[in-house]
């Protein structure tokens, strides 16, 4: 599949409903981009807008977005739209599609169209080429990140009989979705001395989020896979 039919505009009938009693994963680097957006701490942003729970199959945190009200709204929607658009989660951003990641795939993986029901932007005679909906839709740095971790989740050594540990499952989510405790700890122990962090990343990751996030994906493979 490379277009697909595709426009969303305030005209459409549904606008805004797809924003609604929906259970919206957040990756690392969402949470990172909206809680920045939001000038919140990263402990405020997930008591205040995320749901934490373990996969029941391995142990790994998930976290999702925390709905509003009765009908399950997404707090971030006005009458207008998206009020955190710039910085709107990957789900958002790649909507009507999914994607199955193909890692090392140049092609960012591949790519398919939801079954939505109520839908009339899907209707609409405007053709999308999916290379270009990824660039338009600021998809690219997402799915470098998600892909990050996605070389966690589906790691060679990785052995999938085996349960996280509260102490593994703590570590996955202070370096993957809390940043800024993550860079208390990084800089506060003896962590640049005994993982040979040099000059030029310590100067980087303590003022960069997307680079501490990198080197917290980097730290999870070495504890999480000796």
């Amino acid at each position: 599949m490379d277009t697909f039919h595709f426009s969303c505009h305030r005209r459409l009938s549904c606008f805004n409903s797809c924003c609604r009693n929906k259970h919206l994963l957040l990756t690392p680097y969402d949470v990172i981009r909206i809680k920045r957006a939001l000038h919140l701490f990263s402990d405020d942003f997930l008591s205040q807008y995320a749901v934490y729970r373990l996969d029941p199959g391995s142990g790994f945190p998930i976290l999702s977005l925390k709905m509003k009200g009765a009908e399950n709204v997404c707090p971030f929607v006005g009458r207008d739209g998206c009020e955190i658009y710039d910085d709107r989660p990957t789900a958002c951003r790649l909507f009507p599609l999914g994607r199955l990641s193909a890692l090392g795939d140049d092609e960012g993986g591949i790519f398919y169209l939801l079954d939505l029901k109520g839908c009339e932007g899907v209707k609409e005679n405007k053709v999308q080429v999916i290379n270009q909906w990824r660039i338009d839709q600021g998809l690219l740095p997402y799915d470098e990140m998600n892909d990050r971790m996605l070389e966690i989740l589906f790691h060679p050594k990785r052995d999938r009989s085996i349960f996280l540990n509260e102490g593994q499952q703590q570590k996955v989510m202070v370096a993957c979705y809390n940043v800024d405790i993550f860079r208390e700890f990084v800089f506060h122990t003896g962590f640049l001395e005994l993982f040979r962090i040099d000059a030029a990343t310590r100067k980087n990751i303590n003022k960069n989020d997307e680079a501490l996030l990198q080197l917290g994906f980097s730290y999870l493979k070495k504890v999480l896979f000796p």
